[in-house]
């Protein structure tokens, strides 16, 4: 047999500091989320809204624009429902994104046998679960928090100094509301990618737990005369801990505040052990 010349070499570049390890599967994740026309035009078009906005709020505070179409400054009522409202419609886009990235971070892995290759490595279980999360965390936040945020720091330097520390607490509610919103959507997607090996199912899923709870929370309400059904309609919690962050909550709500917090942490303590239980390693003793 032919012996060939070795040229192998060992890496000897620089190494990745072990607090910022599992930014390398977000890096590499990213590359694969990418190579779809589709869902690059389709993340694309989430910004469209936006940048729309964004004009919106340069010509309400434009009075030389203003007065050739016969309109004065402060047409636009800008105040939390405006925020809101925004987040809102940004994070539905930003869950059908997740429908669309989540199925295929992890189950490829499973599928593949490759989750031990990963843990064989210098990387937790932990750091796993964060470098798949920061690939949706960072398309989400794209989305949600950062549109959004820009919007409040645009109509701040438009409105000046008293219109920002007057609101200055809508600042705060849409990083908290897109925090949680952000915290919802990973977990979810990475579970249905971790139990669903299939992609359109598991996509489907992600989706299918919004209608589902919704559906299943309004037949309770409507059998049993009772507004516990709330607590399984995902999309109602959190549109009442938002409601609560901008200040907006009504004093007749079927729900408190406090309890729409608790169910939304109940669920994703449960998607977390889902998570952590699928992807544990049998560790065989030879």
């Amino acid at each position: 047999m032919a012996v060939y010349k070795r040229t192998y070499r060992g890496y000897n570049g620089p190494l990745t500091h072990p607090a910022w390890r599992f930014l390398v599967l977000q890096r590499y994740a990213f590359k694969a989320v990418f190579k779809s026309r589709f869902l690059l035009v389709g993340y694309v078009g989430c910004f469209f809204a936006p940048l729309l906005a964004i004009c919106l709020l340069y010509l309400n505070q434009n009075s030389s624009v203003l007065a050739l179409v016969g309109q004065k400054p402060g047409f636009l009522k800008i105040d939390a429902g405006w925020f809101m409202n925004f987040l809102t419609a940004q994070s539905v886009l930003a869950g059908i994104v997740t429908a669309f990235v989540g199925p295929g971070l992890v189950a490829p892995d499973l599928a593949n046998g490759a989750l031990p290759i990963y843990l064989s490595r210098p990387f937790s279980r932990v750091e796993y679960i964060l470098g798949k999360g920061m690939v949706l965390g960072s398309l989400i936040g794209s989305i949600t928090l950062l549109p959004v945020l820009l919007m409040f720091v645009i109509q701040s330097s438009l409105a000046g100094y008293d219109w920002f520390n007057k609101n200055l607490y809508l600042g705060n509610a849409i990083i908290l509301s897109s925090l949680l919103v952000m915290s919802v959507f990973i977990l979810l997607g990475l579970a249905m990618s971790a139990f669903v090996r299939w992609r359109i199912v598991a996509g489907a899923l992600v989706l299918a737990v919004f209608a589902a709870g919704k559906g299943f929370g309004a037949v309770i309400n409507n059998v049993m005369r009772t507004s516990d059904g709330y607590y399984l309609d995902l999309q109602y919690l959190l549109t009442t801990a938002a409601t609560d962050l901008f200040g907006r909550t009504a004093e007749d709500a079927p729900i408190a505040p406090w309890s729409a917090w608790l169910a939304i942490l109940t669920f994703c303590g449960l998607l977390l052990l889902l998570i952590n239980r699928k992807l544990r390693v049998c560790e065989v003793a030879g």
